[in-house]
Formats: structure tokens, sequence, C-alpha cells
């Protein structure tokens, strides 16, 4: 009884030191790895769809959300793609609402699935149909008074629409809507259709599949037997002023609606006004015109015409030979300038180039400040502002030689000293015995006194 009972004793130590053991090496083993929780949204797949139908009812649930528990190590290695969410149609009834339940699969068994919501998707399929929905016209406004409106043509007539049953059979018509805005020739348009439903009001068909989305309409507009677009001859008499030419002769409109017997009209080539006298026209103007129509033709009363009449300036090219002008030359002192005349070409209106004066093309040369010596110098022209381009002067420079003359040659720089004069201001003159008065330059004052030609000459400043 002793051995057994020791027996017994070192079993139940063994096996008490095996389950320590244990529960040391799955302590140590959760410690390095715990168990984890982790959420993952997973990609809903429909399958098992009956043939010739669809879903209905709005966007379907695409995603599912599920929650795993295992390892960290696990856990932290998944992915959305490890799993398969699935929602079996295949036992659906066409047309009746329906809950489905969602199985999700895992390729990683590691990973526990403990919860997935939501369990169930609500769905609703539909048979799909085929239907041809017809277009109808929607025309607005009138055509051109003297025309008449032919059948519309619609191309195509309906429009082939695929979707949902529901949706499909709600469908009414397609309309077409076309303004004429009062159409004088055959009008041509292409439109979107909008859709309506049973009760008349406009129907999406977004999601719907339509073999056309747009429609052709073709409004034939034809002349009426007596009525027809003429075009309008301006009739003019005279001549514009001399100088001037006639730029053009606008009618607005350049047609008119004219009535009448039917031979008589199809004769008509075109409606002619009554003279308009342009003698003389210096400036374009425009004015009402008075139509001058054959016995039995007339127009619409409120139909008016406005003729316009542009003349303008004939351009041209002028020559002209002038004199310069120095300016600014000091008093005691000459220029030569070579060649004696400049050659200018004007451009502008022929009127105005034929009324120029002689004082109104002038050259100027610039000679202020100038001392004595040989110098190029540019011509100026001066033409009045009356739309006149100087084209060119030639030459474009010329030779001016500015030389002292009289008293002024012996008050230059080196010039000999008198004989007989005293060794004062005169004996050695500088640079500043020519600095005359203003009044010394006619050209600057333009004013004349008694003695100025002596003053001026010898270089004295009036008292």
């Amino acid at each position: 009884m002793s051995r057994a009972r020791d027996a017994l004793t070192n079993i139940a130590t063994f096996l008490l030191a095996l389950l320590l053991a244990v529960l040391i090496w799955s302590s140590a083993v959760q410690t390095q790895d715990p168990i984890r929780t982790r959420f993952l949204e997973v990609p809903l797949q429909y399958v098992g769809l009956p043939a010739n139908t669809t879903l209905v009812g709005g966007d379907p649930r695409t995603t599912v959300q599920i929650r795993l528990e295992g390892p960290d190590s696990v856990l932290r290695g998944v992915d959305p793609a490890d799993f398969t969410a699935i929602a079996d149609l295949s036992r659906v009834e066409s047309g009746q609402p329906a809950s489905v339940d969602i199985a999700v699969t895992s390729r990683n068994p590691a990973a526990t699935i403990s919860f997935i919501t939501p369990e169930q998707v609500d769905v609703q399929l539909e048979q799909q149909v085929v239907r041809d929905v017809p277009v109808e016209l929607d025309l607005r406004g009138s055509v051109a008074r003297g025309h008449e409106q032919g059948t519309p043509l619609l191309e195509p007539r309906t429009i082939r629409v695929a979707g949902p049953e529901s949706r499909v059979n709600a469908l009414d018509f397609a309309l077409v809507t076309v303004f004429l805005n009062s159409a004088v020739e055959t009008l041509v348009e292409s439109s979107q259709p909008i859709f309506y439903d049973n009760t008349g009001q406009v129907a999406s068909v977004n999601g719907l599949d339509l073999d056309t989305g747009e429609v052709t309409v073709t409004v034939p507009v034809e002349e009426s037997a007596g009525f027809a677009d003429k075009l309008i001859t301006v009739e003019w008499t005279g001549e514009p002023a001399p100088g001037y030419r006639l730029l053009s002769v606008t009618a607005d409109p350049p047609s008119v609606l004219v009535e009448g017997r039917p031979a008589q009209v199809n004769r008509l080539t075109s409606v002619k006004t009554e003279p308009i006298d342009i003698n003389g026209l210096t400036e374009s103007f425009q004015q009402l015109a008075v139509l001058d129509l054959p016995d039995g033709i007339s127009v619409d009363p409120e139909q008016t015409v406005t003729v316009r009449i542009e003349v303008e300036p004939i351009l041209t090219t002028s020559t002209v030979n002038r004199v310069p002008e120095p300016r600014g030359l000091r008093g005691g002192y000459e220029a030569v300038v070579e060649p004696p005349q400049v050659r200018v070409v004007l451009f502008g209106p022929l009127p105005v180039l034929d009324a120029l004066a002689e004082d109104d093309v002038r050259v100027a040369l610039d000679l202020f400040g100038m001392e004595p010596g040989v110098y190029s110098v540019e011509p100026d022209v001066i033409v009045p502002d009356r739309g006149i381009e100087v084209r060119s002067v030639q030459p474009s420079a010329v030779t001016v030689t500015i030389s002292a003359i009289g008293a002024a040659a012996d008050l230059l720089p080196g010039a000999a000293t008198p004989a007989g004069s005293a060794s004062g201001a005169l004996a050695a003159p500088s640079r500043s015995a020519l600095n005359l008065p203003a009044i010394c330059y006619p050209s600057l004052s333009g004013i004349l006194l008694d003695g100025l030609p002596a003053i001026c000459s010898r270089g004295q400043v009036p008292r």
C-alpha cells in the first residue's frame, strides 16, 4: 500500500509540474507576441445574379467591416485581399426586396474573424428590359412673313432605352424643342431630348443605356407664292467733291421681302432705291432710302431701308522745294547753306495738299549757340496738323558754314588789333566780348531800334 501511495504521489507531482511548465511557457509566449484585435474593410462581391436582371434601389453596399483577433505578429501582416466577402443573389426573386447573408472567408487561419457588420445586405432585383421611347417635337415661334413651314422631320423617331423594368416602363416620351425665330430658309438643328414620365414630370435617364443622345430636326421653310426676298440696289447721282472718292455704298438690310403677282415677283431681280445725290460730298453720311417699286409690287410698310454712303479723301503725295531758314544765328554772323534748297515729299489727303499755302510748309535749321565753323544740320520740316505726313527730306542733312562779318570778325580770338588803339579790352578780346544782348537777334526779338547795327556790330551794350 505504501508503494502504491508513493507512485500516485509521484505521478501527481509530475502532472502538476507539467501543467505549471505549460502555463509558464504560454505566459512567456503571450508576453512576447500578445493577442490583439484589428478591424478591416473588405470589398463585398455580389454573385449568382440571375440572367436578364439587375440590382435596383440605389447604390448597393460595396464593403463590409470585420473584426479580427490573433497574435500581434499575425495581424500586422493581414491585408483586405486575404479575405473574401460574398452576397449570393442566386435565390433572390425578381421584383421583391430581400435580405441576403454576407459570408466572409479568410486565407489566413491564424487570424480569427470574431465579428462582421453588417451580417446581411438588403437588395432588390428587377428584370432588364429594352424599349423604344417615341420622340415628340415642340416647335416655338413662326417662320418669317411670306414664308411657309413644311412638315418637320425627326431623326430618329424613337430612342431605344435599356435598363431596369420599373424605370424604363415609367418613361412616356422624349421631347425636343426647336425655335423658328422668323426663319427664312430650311432649319436643321441637333438637340438633346428631355424625357418625361407617365405623370408628365421630367424623368432622369442616368444609369440607363440610350442608343443615341441627340435628335436631328429638319424644318422645311419655303417662300410663299407671291412673296420673295429681293436684293436692294442703291442708285446715286453726282460725284464727290474734287479730291474725294466714293468708298462704299451699302443698304441695311441688304434685301427686302416683296409681295405681288407670282409671275411679276419672279421676274424682279432686285429692288432699286430712288437716286441719292452725292454731288460735292466731302464726308460719309447715312439716310433712310425710298424704294422705287414697280407697279403691282409692294413691301411691308414696317420694313425700312437705311443707306450708308462712305466717302474718303484721296491720299496722294506732293513735292515742294523750300529754302531753309536759319534759326538762332547770333548777331554779326552769317550762315551759308549748301544746297540752298531742300526737297520735301509730303503725303496726305489731296484736298489738304492742294490747299497748302507757301508759308504752310517751312524748313528750319537750328543754329542756336553755334560758333563760326562748318556743320552738318538736319532740317526740321514744319507742316500744319491736317493729317499730313512728311515722307522724305532730300538731302537729309545740309552743310552750314558760319562765319563772322564786319567788326565781329575783329573780335574773334587771334584777330589783329586795329592800328592806334589802346591796349584795352579791344586789344585783347576774349569770348565774353561776343556775348551780345538778346536784342541783337532779330529772329528772337523781332525788334528794331535806332543805332542797333552799330551796337551789335561793336559789341556795345545799350544804356
